[in-house]
């Protein structure tokens, strides 16, 4: 069954740029991402919205309200991908927002208010150790500096050509917007939960907090046949030994924290030589903080037992997203517009991290979630029903006139 989003030609031609590939890649600033920004913007003139970008390539397009000295009523999300990601997450809410704002011009006219979609540069630090550049700019928040990806080409650098394209592009503003009156996002929920309870619409009241760590193993690359078992500082055996301590740690501090690792990185990573160097990362997660704290706790002291002169452990934290509520108020409208549209949704806290996070600093903020299939996310298997998909949109439009007619 085909819905609004899934037959969406500019839905369809993001996805394809990723054909050649298992699932979705759109990192940020790499030739796809620019590709998919420069298409969004263009699909933003040929409509007749006012289209901006700015300095971090967070694409911007306005439907102008009749009375533009008020802050817009502003909906999004994100435009990159994780590797090998899925085919909604992030462009869900955006070509999302497109078809609501579309639908409203269509239906009611001009508003009131300015009516804004938002296509975030950068929100799952898939390329390089930071995560939510875009938005944390358009906040007013922290910005990234002297960082490098996994190839060494430096944030900056990248930020600066892939801008530049996107600034060439005709009837396109090099600028970014003041901040709008409130934010809503429409995403997909990227868990089980909704599925489980058979609802079709999730209402967030929060948002995790998450924090990510580098940990660093050293010991002494040598000869794999040649160098007696009896002795050997092999640092990937000493990562297996970190790695179980780790783990019992986190199932012992509180069973709604979640930890992963994702990445793990051997060096000289040869199979005749003994491993001198490991280094893999850990991401965990917590409605509280004080669960957080507890755990960092744990991990750091584990490390400290592991450093030894002959074989030094250090870790490196990069991420510390706090937990974040989302605007009461804005929920109990969006309860409202779902239950009159048929629906009974569900208030959830969200387990992963997203832009809505970092917009809920500085202004009153939502996030409508709909079923992840199977709870699948981040995967080239993500999907989610057709018509879960139409609901969204369809709750995310109700919730956009209230605000800005």
């Amino acid at each position: 069954m085909m819905t609004p989003i899934t037959i969406n030609p500019l839905f369809q031609s993001i996805l394809a740029l990723s054909a050649a590939d298992a699932g979705q890649n759109r990192l940020v600033y790499t030739p796809n991402w620019v590709a998919a920004q420069t298409q969004l913007l263009q699909a933003g003139v040929v409509d007749d919205l006012q289209a901006r970008v700015d300095q971090y390539g967070n694409v911007y397009l306005d439907l102008p309200g009749r009375l533009p000295e008020l802050p817009a009523i502003a909906t999004g999300s994100h435009m990159d991908t994780v590797v090998n990601g899925g085919a909604l997450d992030g462009l869900y809410g955006i070509i999302g927002g497109l078809t609501a704002v579309q639908r409203l011009r269509h239906q009611y006219g001009q508003p009131k208010r300015t009516l804004r979609i938002i296509a975030f540069s950068e929100e799952e630090g898939s390329r390089f150790p930071a995560t939510f550049s875009g938005s944390k700019y358009y906040a007013r928040r922290d910005q990234v500096t002297n960082l490098v990806d996994a190839t060494g080409a430096s944030f900056e650098a990248a930020r600066i050509t892939a801008v530049q394209s996107l600034k060439r592009i005709p009837r396109v503003i090099f600028q970014r917007p003041d901040l709008p009156a409130t934010f809503t996002e429409l995403h997909i929920e990227q868990g089980p939960r909704l599925i489980h309870e058979h609802r079709t619409i999730g209402l967030v009241a929060a948002i995790v907090g998450q924090r990510r760590f580098n940990i660093t193993v050293h010991g002494v690359a040598n000869h794999a046949g040649t160098t007696p078992m009896v002795g050997r500082i092999d640092a990937l055996t000493l990562t297996t030994q970190l790695l179980v301590q780790l783990q019992q740690a986190a199932a012992q501090t509180d069973p709604e924290l979640t930890y992963t690792v994702g990445q793990l990185a051997v060096v000289p990573n040869t199979a005749n030589t003994i491993p001198g160097k490991v280094t893999f990362s850990v991401d965990f997660r917590h409605p509280s903080s004080t669960v957080l704290d507890a755990f960092e706790t744990k991990l750091t002291a584990i490390v400290a037992a592991a450093n030894q002169p002959q074989h030094p452990v250090e870790s490196r934290r990069w991420v510390n997203d706090v937990p974040r509520p989302l605007d009461a108020t804005m929920l109990a409208n969006n309860r409202r517009i779902a239950s009159q549209l048929g629906y009974h949704p569900l208030t959830l806290v969200s387990g992963a991290g997203h832009d809505s996070a970092v917009m809920s600093q500085v202004v009153p903020t939502t996030m409508l979630f709909v079923p992840s299939i199977g709870g699948i996310s981040h995967a080239p298997t993500e999907q989610t029903a057709p018509d879960d998909l139409t609901a969204g949109v369809d709750v995310l439009t109700e919730s956009l006139y209230h605000q800005a007619y």
